[in-house]
């Protein structure tokens, strides 16, 4: 009797151990973006689409600090006006969607500058955000991302809605090798 508990107790603990060393492994979701009708420059104007890894980005005025993120950013200047988004991305995947809660929840940043303008700040509050890692097999420092943005923003008190479309290659702002 006492040689069946330890028996049955010995087979209970392998089973128990068994279990809890298997790896949960986590499916990226399947993420599609169609590499065509890219985000065009607007004449006379100059644009960066880049992205760093291990970073955060601060309050305004908007500076890079360490942190948890793989941060893509797009800055356009016309004449009298730039314009910057910020996206905070997961550090660990080949591909990530950010959805609304993202959003909401600030891991989508808008700034713009126009100092003849008399414009407020756009808080988002909706859409989405999709990554994909076309060169997974290279260094990082030598990665091309392709992303397709769509956030929709409001001015603060305003019933108005102005949505940003972008969907264009990103590439590192940082070199490992």
């Amino acid at each position: 009797m006492k040689r069946t508990l330890i028996q049955l107790a010995m087979l209970f603990t392998i089973v128990l151990i068994s279990f809890s060393c298997k790896k949960k492994t986590e499916q990226e979701p399947k993420i599609e973006i169609d590499e065509t009708n890219l985000t065009v420059c607007p004449e006379k104007g100059t644009c960066q689409y880049l992205f760093t890894e291990y970073a955060d980005v601060s309050e305004q005025p908007a500076i890079f600090k360490s942190g948890d993120y793989r941060i893509f950013w797009s800055e356009v200047q016309s004449p009298g006006m730039t314009a910057r988004i910020y996206v905070k991305a997961p550090m660990h995947s080949n591909t990530f969607l950010l959805g609304k809660a993202d959003i909401l929840d600030g891991r989508v940043e808008l700034f713009t500058s126009c100092p003849a303008c008399l414009t407020a700040p756009f808080k988002p509050v909706d859409g989405y955000v999709k990554g994909i890692n076309l060169t997974p097999d290279r260094p990082a420092d030598q990665t091309k991302w392709l992303l397709e943005i769509k956030i929709v923003s409001r001015i603060e008190g305003s019933p108005n809605l102005e949505t940003l479309l972008i969907k264009q290659y990103f590439y590192p702002n940082f070199v490992y090798n």
